[in-house]
């Protein structure tokens, strides 16, 4: 006797299932993000027992864990292991945010000739910002990165410096949405040029436009510090375009991005 079950509806079915069961899911995340931050929970604390919130959200083991997972490779919790783990709040890093970004861009076919186009956009309003608004801590930490710079002139570590310079910047604007994208931008390009290093004379030149930078900030000059800032991005991109012409085409890839820092 032949069945009469009809396989492709099964497995429309199962799919289906699947779909509902991974939208109910992430519809739990969201949720219990907003119970996160209307209990004002903040890194440390720990989530309540499975029991209870399946109880509370009223949710199978399955749709809670993967909302759980979810949310753990989104860099908003870490699941401890052993007696007494469970899920615990962390604070979601740029790390996290340049991961997703990544992976957007890799499908997008982006390269790194984008990026940079990116960041001569954004760097001179960083910079304008920066003047208007860094305070005497971020001065401070500008002056500490700017003189580290220096003393690294001829070191291994120049470039990573240089990098943390502008993250500085960035977050010195007093716009985290800023500060977010430079850090970001930094780390999906830091793999793809890690090889290629400056020159010596490019380091100078670098230090020089770094320093007229920072006398702008200080100095609460906006214009100034946009104006050097965009012949800094200008000369460098242009610098690595000479160099290596190659390297610009290079394409994004979500696996350099991933949990960098």
């Amino acid at each position: 006797m032949q069945s009469s079950r009809n396989p492709a509806r099964t497995v429309a079915l199962g799919s289906g299932q699947a779909q509902a069961k991974a939208k109910r899911a992430l519809v739990l995340a969201r949720e219990i993000v907003e119970d996160i931050e209307s209990r004002a929970q903040g890194p440390g604390d720990r989530l309540p027992p499975e029991d209870v919130m399946l109880a509370r959200y009223d949710v199978a083991r399955a749709t809670l864990r993967e909302a759980l997972r979810f949310l753990e490779l989104q860099g908003v919790i870490h699941l401890a292991q052993g007696r007494g783990g469970g899920p615990v709040i962390t604070r979601p890093q740029t790390a996290d945010f340049a991961s997703s970004m990544a992976l957007i861009l890799q499908f997008m076919d982006t390269d790194l000739r984008a990026l940079l186009e990116l960041r001569e956009a954004v760097a001179p309003t960083v910079a304008a910002r920066a003047a208007e608004m860094a305070t005497v801590a971020d001065l401070a930490a500008l002056e500490d990165c700017l003189g580290r710079l220096e003393r690294e002139r001829d070191g291994a570590e120049f470039e990573e410096t240089n990098r943390r310079f502008h993250d500085l910047l960035g977050w010195a604007s007093g716009n985290p949405t800023f500060g977010l994208l430079v850090s970001a931008l930094h780390l999906l390009t830091r793999n793809m040029s890690i090889s290629l290093g400056y020159s010596a004379q490019e380091r100078d030149t670098q230090l020089r436009c770094l320093g007229r930078v920072l006398h702008a900030v200080r100095m609460r000059d906006a214009a100034g510090a946009r104006r050097q800032m965009e012949r800094l991005i200008a000369g460098s991109t242009t610098y690595l375009a000479e160099r290596s012409p190659d390297l610009l085409a290079q394409k994004v890839r979500w696996g350099n991005a991933s949990r960098l820092a």
